[in-house]
């Protein structure tokens, strides 16, 4: 491929989400810029109290966009979605970085395989003390289903790294709860999806997702963690028939749930379940039904906690192993 040809492509808008966090947006935004193919950029402002992006925007010349009220993390990223104009739309949370091939990256994948509806890239974990790797293994190369997806997310743990992912536009909506939008939406949505999908993985790291103390999705931890076992119980069973899977799945559930038990405490587990979305509902519902989930959720949280630590110094030899043999 020619980069002279290719130094635009009108096929994708990177759209950056914010809501009154300023600390990363600037190194954010220029990596969005300094792409080796440009693109349509777009920025939509979740409406903060003041004016700190959109002078930045003004200076820079990025499309910029303002929320008349605050509309909640998932559905100011369904914003972004239909205020971009292209066939891709590609989600970049204001505090990670992209590296300057990203879109490259894509251009080359999707002049490749035109039908990729879900393009994503291998990335680094970005902390104050430097670059670490991310804890999964993920499936790379081109998929016409995403049926590999859904089988490394039985096999070894839910990780599909959606936020650093390139979405067809007419595919991409989230379907979110009324008025409540915490959990993990997008991994609910590729979960949900993958058997309907096609995927293209970049093996090379082209993206850097930034962990610290402002994360927004620190604040949802709980939901977020409970978005797991809710697609291992509530999904995944729709769409996979083979028996040894299922057992798989309702195992891994089972853990997930004392996965929770050991960060979340007495009260906290109480406002969930009383909380109007599916998965403060789907808790409930294992709650009241499975005796045994019950019994260790009634039981102080540090038994759980140490089961927890044995199963993740388990988890760990077993993913040495697994990548050992790929």
């Amino acid at each position: 491929m020619n980069n002279q040809q290719w130094s635009f492509t009108d096929l994708l808008t990177i759209a950056i989400p914010v809501f009154e966090r300023k600390n990363y947006f600037a190194e954010t935004l220029e990596s969005a810029l300094n792409q080796t193919i440009k693109c349509e950029i777009i920025v939509v402002d979740n409406c903060s109290s003041h004016d700190f992006f959109e002078k930045i925007c003004k200076e820079k010349a990025v499309t910029y966009y303002r929320n008349e009220t605050n509309i909640g993390l998932f559905p100011n990223q369904n914003r972004c979605y239909e205020l971009a104009k292209t066939e891709y739309v590609k989600i970049l949370d204001d505090d990670d970085i992209l590296s300057p091939n990203y879109v490259e990256a894509f251009v080359k994948a999707r002049e490749l395989h035109p039908d990729i509806d879900v393009f994503f890239s291998n990335y680094v974990l970005l902390t104050s003390k430097g670059e670490f790797p991310h804890p999964y293994i993920l499936p790379f190369g081109y998929m016409e289903r995403g049926d590999k997806i859904i089988e490394y997310g039985i096999k070894m743990r839910l990780g599909f790294p959606y936020m650093t992912s390139i979405i067809r536009k007419s595919k991409s909506k989230l379907e979110l709860d009324p008025n409540i939008s915490t959990g993990g939406y997008d991994w609910l949505w590729v979960y949900s999806n993958a058997y309907k999908l096609s995927f293209y993985g970049e093996i090379e790291k082209n993206h850097k997702y930034r962990i610290h103390d402002c994360k927004a999705s620190d604040k949802y931890k709980i939901f977020n963690l409970l978005t797991v076992p809710f697609i291992y119980d509530k999904i995944f069973p729709k769409i996979i028939s083979d028996q040894k899977m299922l057992k798989t799945i309702s195992k891994k559930s089972f853990w997930e749930l004392i996965r929770i038990k050991s960060h979340a405490n007495n009260g906290e587990i109480k406002k969930i379940i009383n909380t109007d979305n599916r998965f403060g509902k789907y808790l409930k519902e294992k709650l009241d039904h499975n005796i045994t989930i019950k019994t260790i959720f009634f039981l102080p949280r540090i038994f759980s906690q140490v089961a927890i630590l044995l199963l993740r110094i388990l988890n760990w030899f077993s993913r040495q192993w697994r990548r050992s043999m790929l």
